[in-house]
């Protein structure tokens, strides 16, 4: 979306941050309810959790009893096991509701939240759907009530770097830029043989994965896309390799090649029934005239998450995998110039940032950093790509924005 529309979005949140101080004095608990309690939202909570004891959960629900019974055994014993998301959210003694449910049902969850007066974290991405996303913007406008996104690659120090640098006029102003997001041999065999291998459940690959990418280049442009366009497909996780995981063998634990990552679901990743692509590139013309290239895939050797930006008077080139960040002016002897930044962590060290200002929001009012126009911007991005690929064209991405304004196709 428009970067002005971004603003007001943000500026309109700042009234409803004021409301979310009452009662947040040093003294009181804030009660969380946690819908989704698999990997990701155990470990997003349990750094919540870490980072004043004034936080507790008070209440989880999720469809896997497996899931249930390591929360309750690892991460909140004393919380109450609702039957249903709605019965979570209507719970007097939850202040926050924090969803980390299958992208398919973030619409739902969040919709029953807002619906119930709480305060809501998500998972990336937004939704699913067009249709989803603009529900749940619609209801977080109504609710006077918090909405941060999970994304928590910015809340990297290795990407708040790079967009201070660019803020600084470092490069001076963007004219074009490339990005991507190649994955690890065993974390792409792990989304092939999980719940994210089904766009039913998850969306796009693009859209459930690459979303952070989307995001913090819409962050670094300050633009919202015009035309795109993508090429993809499932090349190599089908049945013809598997020999691939005999080729490689298992690891020093003894666990077998693209199986490494585990998971609830744990499939063959190159048997299993799915329907998302496994390498794809796109291009991205923005407003402002901004051009990007992007690429993805989950059978990287190297593994990659790198951006090289060039600007009208010089160059950035990063890489969060290495945590490398290099800026160079154009100009006669200029040197290459290395900005120190402490990226170690999960995403960058997003996850820790993420969780200590989510529990600011969640203690003290304060806005969050990326919220839900953020979320919506990164997922409308991400259906004009995928439509492009599906039907071999640019797409404008006009129509898209007309429907946030209010417009319809």
């Amino acid at each position: 979306m428009a970067r002005e529309q971004v603003y007001q979005g943000a500026d309109s949140v700042q009234a409803r941050g004021r409301a979310g101080r009452r009662g947040a004095g040093r003294g009181r608990t804030v009660g969380i309810g946690l819908i989704g309690c698999g990997g990701m939202g155990r470990f997003v909570a349990k750094k919540v959790l870490d980072q004043d004891p004034r936080l507790q959960i008070r209440a989880i629900y999720d469809t896997d009893p497996r899931s249930v019974k390591t929360s309750l055994e690892q991460l909140c014993p004393g919380a109450v096991v609702h039957e249903s998301a709605e019965a979570l959210c209507a719970a007097p003694e939850v202040d926050w509701v924090m969803i980390a449910s299958w992208n398919s049902f973030h619409k739902d969850h969040t919709l029953a939240a807002f619906a119930a007066g709480k305060h809501v974290f998500c998972q990336k991405p937004l939704a699913t759907s067009v249709e989803d996303c603009l529900a749940m913007r619609r209801a977080w406008q109504r609710s006077g009530r918090m909405f941060n996104i999970g994304f928590s690659l910015r809340y990297s120090p290795h990407y708040r770097a790079i967009h201070r640098e660019l803020r600084a006029g470092t490069i001076g102003d963007i004219v074009s830029l490339e990005f991507n997001e190649v994955l690890g041999f065993n974390h792409g065999g792990y989304i092939m043989g999980d719940w994210r291998r089904l766009t039913a459940h998850a969306g796009t690959h693009l859209l459930e994965k690459c979303c952070h990418d989307i995001d913090l280049v819409n962050w670094m442009v300050g633009a919202r896309a015009r035309r795109v366009a993508s090429f993809g497909g499932l090349n190599f996780f089908t049945p013809d390799n598997v020999r691939h995981i005999r080729r490689l063998g298992r690891d020093k634990n003894g666990r077998r090649a693209y199986h490494t990552w585990g998971g609830l679901v744990g499939k063959n990743p190159f048997t299993a029934d799915k329907d998302i692509v496994d390498n794809q590139v796109a291009i991205i013309e923005f407003d402002n005239d901004v051009r990007a290239t992007f690429h993805t895939n989950c059978n990287g050797g190297i593994p990659e998450r790198r951006m090289y930006i060039n600007g009208t008077e010089g160059a950035l080139r990063a890489d969060v995998v290495s945590g490398v960040i290099e800026v160079a002016r154009i100009g006669f002897g200029e040197a290459v110039r290395r900005v120190k930044v402490d990226s170690s962590g999960s995403h960058g060290g997003g996850d820790d940032v993420l969780a200590g200002e989510l529990a600011d929001s969640m203690l003290r009012g304060t806005v969050p950093a990326v919220g839900l126009d953020e979320g919506l911007a990164s997922a409308f991005t991400c259906f004009g790509i995928d439509q492009a690929m599906e039907a071999g064209k640019v797409v404008d991405m006009a129509p898209y924005w007309r429907r946030v304004a209010g417009g319809r196709r």
